[in-house]
Formats: structure tokens, sequence, C-alpha cells
């Protein structure tokens, strides 16, 4: 996921910097009487977009990471009506198999019947 959000701030970056050379190029093929509010205004709208982008990826990455570090209760309940609890992570939870909070790695059978608590 990180590298998702670096390789598209690393486009924005290239991007800006291409823009920003014609920019300069146009800047000085422009007679002198043209006023440079518009310059500023296209700079403002530039920086704007970036900044947008930059904080909606960031929010995107830090939800996620919440998301995934979010504690999970699940209970099994086996064929015999026996139940036992565990606590993991949800990012280690794949399938019938998962990683308890204490490192014991659980594979559950295909007759077991699974409950996800959240907190």
């Amino acid at each position: 996921m990180l590298t998702k959000i670096l390789f598209t701030i690393a486009v924005i970056v290239v991007i800006l910097l291409i823009f920003h050379g014609r920019f300069r190029k146009s800047v000085r093929q422009v007679p002198q009487r043209v006023s440079s509010s518009s310059s500023k205004g296209s700079k403002f709208a530039i920086y704007s977009v970036v900044v947008v982008l930059t904080l909606a990826g960031a929010g995107v990455f830090v939800y996620n990471w919440w998301l995934e570090n979010t504690v999970i209760t699940i209970r099994v309940i086996s064929p015999t009506n026996e139940v036992v609890s565990y606590r993991a992570y949800r990012k280690d939870i794949s399938g019938r198999s998962f990683k308890t909070l204490d490192g014991k790695s659980v594979t559950l059978g295909d007759s077991d019947r699974v409950e996800h608590l959240e907190h």
C-alpha cells in the first residue's frame, strides 16, 4: 500500500516538473502586458490539487492501516459444540487460518464454525 502512495506522489511530482518547465517557457514568450494574476491562480490551482491528492492518499493509507490493525475476537465452535476464543489482528486472518496475538498459528477444519467479533 505504501508503494502505491509513493508511486502516486512520484507521478504527481513528475507532472508538476513537466508543467513547471513548460510554464517557464511560455512565460518568456508572452508579452509584458499580460497580468501575472492568471499565473498566480494557475499555480494556486496546481498546488491545491497536489495538496488534496496527497491528503487523500495519506487518509486512505491511515484508514487501511487502522482497519488492518484492528483486534478481532474469533470464536471457533467445533462439531462437538466446544467454544474456543482467540484474538488476532484483522490482517493476520486469511481464509480458514489465522495467527493469534500471542503468535500461535491456527488452521480450522471444514466442520468448524467461526464467529468474528469486533471490539
